[in-house]
């Protein structure tokens, strides 16, 4: 059986339409590797397929889009999906990041 890591480890994308749930709160900071600063946003984001239990995701907004979004809670949009996982201490964590996203 091949050892995972993140190097073997493919990014997968995904284009859907979703409903804004919630936008929490802005976060932002300064990368202790890099310098840079970074900004960040998560979202809550709500399938529209018609479905007893629709799915519920918390995806990321960086950037530019983290600041200042262009849709708000209860909006219609279709976002485009990145995910992939990355280990930590021995420990695995799946990341989604919103790639677009734009008001249906």
């Amino acid at each position: 059986m091949a050892t995972l890591n993140s190097s073997t480890l493919k990014r997968i994308d995904m284009k859907k339409q979703f409903k804004v749930v919630k936008l929490l709160a802005l976060r932002q900071g300064t990368s202790e590797r890099t310098g840079q600063e970074w900004k960040s946003r998560e979202v809550v984001l709500e399938s529209t397929e018609a479905v007893m239990y629709p799915d519920l995701i918390v995806a990321t907004l960086r950037g530019d889009w983290a600041e200042n979004p262009d849709f708000r809670e209860g909006d219609i949009v279709e976002a485009g999906l990145s995910f992939f996982a990355h280990e930590k201490d021995g420990r695995w964590f799946n990341n989604i990041r919103i790639i677009k996203i734009v008001r249906s």
